[in-house]
């Protein structure tokens, strides 16, 4: 069957229950040989004993897994312990309570194979909530990073890259709890040599869920979901992409107006005053405020205001 050319790292904590979904839909992958990296974070359940006999299961198959353990705790350390297990020169990360859809690996393959230049692949997903209603997540801007400044398009599940890519990045920053995958995107993006996307049938959906382990609510989580904002525009500055930061500051406003509307008045009124501050014309605070008002009036339509209205211009200004 030859080498194998991605692996799939997964972290997982106390998930025994639903963790299985993820697995069946892991196995019914086509791709041979596949890789797959599980990464215990801690559990006190059942969860791992349920991935080593998993891994055991699928070895007959053409599935090489591997369990790992990681005693820090936190999503980005287990993805880190994972990200140093890979050998192969694509990987991808997943979570423990998403599903793959069929062919979503060999599709992978499949294009890296044949655009061997792109490093960094993007593709659509769909998101179900606990009561099975369903969302798209297609990427459709034209304008990579504003994508994914105002989106999170390379979200954790919705990307294969590079493995030195990935690695060239700096690998996931464990000192973010919450939004570390909408930072780590930025790096990725900032340092890739070439993107690219996968339209059409979704590749995986995407579960919401309270209880994994990165998930926070907007109220009680919006001090650490700004610190993800400002580690992006860290790196943005970094490179001297200035015109950026002004995506940025229309995510600080919609970080402000979703904690406004779980009651986080305090933590949303520095936030926006951050963004408000930065804008240099009476137009792109007016903008601004129009993206906080939306989401804070109806919970959406915020980002694509930012999108609609917003023009920085590339090369001017500095970086603040």
């Amino acid at each position: 069957m030859g080498d194998s050319k991605l692996t799939i790292v997964i972290p997982v904590k106390n998930r025994a229950e639903i963790f299985e979904r993820t697995l069946r839909s892991v196995a019914a992958q086509k791709l041979r040989p596949l890789k797959v990296v599980i990464v215990d974070n801690g559990s006190t359940d059942s969860t791992a004993e349920t991935a080593r006999k998993w891994c055991d299961a699928v070895a007959a198959t053409g599935i090489d897994a591997l369990l790992l353990g990681e005693d820090s705790p936190g999503v980005c350390a287990a993805r880190n312990r994972g990200l140093a297990a890979v050998t192969t020169p694509y990987v991808m990360f997943f979570d423990s309570d998403d599903e793959m859809l069929p062919g979503h690996t060999q599709r992978i393959a499949d294009f890296f194979e044949a655009n061997p230049g792109v490093d960094l692949l993007g593709f659509d997903a769909v998101e179900m909530d606990s009561d099975g209603w369903t969302e798209p997540r297609v990427v459709t801007d034209s304008n990579v990073m504003r994508g994914h400044i105002l989106h999170c398009s390379f979200a954790t599940q919705r990307y294969a890259a590079a493995t030195e890519l990935v690695r060239a990045a700096g690998g996931w920053n464990e000192e973010l709890p919450v939004w570390n995958d909408f930072e780590f995107g930025v790096r990725l993006l900032l340092h890739s040599g070439s993107t690219a996307f996968v339209h059409g049938d979704p590749g995986v959906v995407i579960h919401r869920s309270d209880n994994s382990i990165s998930s926070v609510g907007f109220a009680a989580g919006a001090t650490a979901m700004e610190r993800a904002i400002e580690a992006a525009e860290a790196s943005l500055a970094a490179a001297g992409r200035c015109a950026d930061l002004e995506w940025t500051d229309a995510r600080r406003m919609v970080l402000g107006a979703l904690a406004r509307r779980e009651g986080n008045a305090e933590d949303a009124r520095r936030i926006e005053s951050k963004a408000l501050a930065r804008a240099k014309t009476l137009k792109k605070k007016l903008t601004l405020r129009l993206v906080g008002a939306s989401v804070r009036l109806t919970g959406h339509g915020g980002c694509a205001i930012a999108a609609a209205m917003l023009c920085p211009e590339k090369g001017s200004g500095e970086c603040h």
